[in-house]
């Protein structure tokens, strides 16, 4: 007999394994002891042979199999128990395994083995109501016996929806955990990347000063020329720097929760600290300030912050030293920040290079809902332009 479709449950080791112990234990002691009751009451003892007993015995051994088989223990149950019942042999309550064995085959999946056993029982004894001797206390016993049957049906379906209740619940539950890791992973993944983009942005812009300091004097040195001191001392305070912050990340990765705090975190608010890098490094950068200046949400500060760094670093690395200008407009509902450069030649000046830096910053500014915009804009070479949008109430 196939299985149904529904995917059977499988036992809990070792929890289902004893479950079916017990199982196994009470069928047995209710076969063997039912009918030594009985055969003691009707002083019948002697009936009991060791092969009465080895049959009273297999039925209860094959439960130990009903959630593996359910329908073969279902099979041999019914077939031990009418092979004793027809048997002759003494009587007594050797129903039970047969009846555990239905109610298992109903709930572990051999749903059409158990509606089978219950309508040839049935029709079985409808047969025997056409030999002669049929009377009403026949049909009396055919009706209880149908209506036996039918009760272990249903509850064998309750029991089954029942599991199939708590195994969903059960998938429910793993979904959830699984979608919570996932969450987890996808925040780690996302801080690690906020890290990477602090990392490129910071050591970045300090390399780009020693780049330009270290060929400074290297051409200073060239040509005999004083100032080899200078270039060598912005070297020097520049990587100093930068191994500081990589440090400061390097610990934020074992200790989150501890050096979170120590990030180098550029703020508007220190314009000239923001700018001093850039200025060690040749850089001639002249401030526009507009509109009434206020304070600004962290995460806006840190991301107008991180634009002028970026856009600074790009001027250096791409452009030398030209004239730039970096412009704050501090807007009713929003806050723009621009940064212009005026390169020697056209072709200097529009150079991009490569990278990450302006997917970068577009990233950043997109976070916080704004727009950024890169590229030549007369009468500049380069123009970096950021607008982020500010709420009412930070006016």
């Amino acid at each position: 007999m196939g299985e149904d479709a529904a995917p059977r449950l499988a036992p809990a080791a070792p929890a289902g394994r004893a479950i079916d112990a017990t199982w196994v234990a009470i069928a047995a002691a209710i076969n063997v002891g039912g009918v030594v009751v009985v055969a003691a009451h009707n002083d019948a003892l002697g009936g009991l042979t060791p092969g009465v007993v080895l049959l009273l015995v297999i039925g209860p051994a094959l439960l130990w199999w009903r959630r593996r088989d359910p329908w073969l223990v279902l099979a041999g149950c019914v077939a031990v128990t009418w092979t004793y019942i027809l048997g002759g042999l003494p009587p007594g309550p050797v129903y039970g395994p047969m009846i555990v064995a239905l109610v298992s085959a109903v709930v572990h999946g051999a749903r059409r083995t158990a509606y089978l056993v219950v309508v040839a029982t049935l029709a079985v004894h409808a047969g025997a109501g056409l030999l002669p001797g049929w009377d009403a206390s026949s049909l009396t016993a055919m009706g209880a016996l149908t209506a036996w049957l039918l009760f272990l049906l249903a509850f064998g379906e309750l029991i089954r929806h029942r599991h199939a209740l708590a195994e969903e619940r059960r998938r429910r539950r793993v979904a959830s955990l699984d979608a919570h890791a996932d969450q987890l992973r996808r925040e780690a993944a996302e801080d690690r990347l906020d890290l990477a983009r602090e990392l490129h942005d910071v050591v970045g812009h300090h390399l780009a000063v020693i780049n330009i300091q270290a060929s400074a004097g290297l051409h200073l040195h060239a040509a005999r020329r004083p100032g080899v001191e200078e270039a060598l001392r912005v070297v020097r305070e520049a990587s100093g720097r930068a191994l500081c912050d990589v440090q400061v990340m390097l610990d934020t990765l074992r200790n989150p929760g501890h050096a979170a705090s120590l990030l180098p975190s550029p703020s508007l608010s220190d314009i000239d600290g923001l700018l001093g890098s850039a200025r060690a490094g040749g850089l001639d950068v002249e401030v526009v300030v507009t509109g009434e200046p206020r304070s600004l949400p962290a995460a806006h500060d840190l991301v107008a912050g991180r634009v002028v760094l970026e856009s600074l670093t790009n001027v250096l690395r791409h452009a030398g030293r030209p004239k730039t200008w970096v412009r704050i407009d501090y807007r009713p509902k929003g806050l723009r920040v621009g940064v212009d450069n005026a390169a020697p030649t056209p072709e200097a000046a529009r150079t991009p290079g490569g990278g990450r830096g302006i997917p970068g910053m577009r990233a950043r500014v997109e976070t916080c809902g704004g727009t950024l915009t890169a590229g030549p804009l007369e009468p500049f070479a380069w123009s970096v332009r950021a607008t982020l949008p500010l709420q009412e109430q930070h006016r």
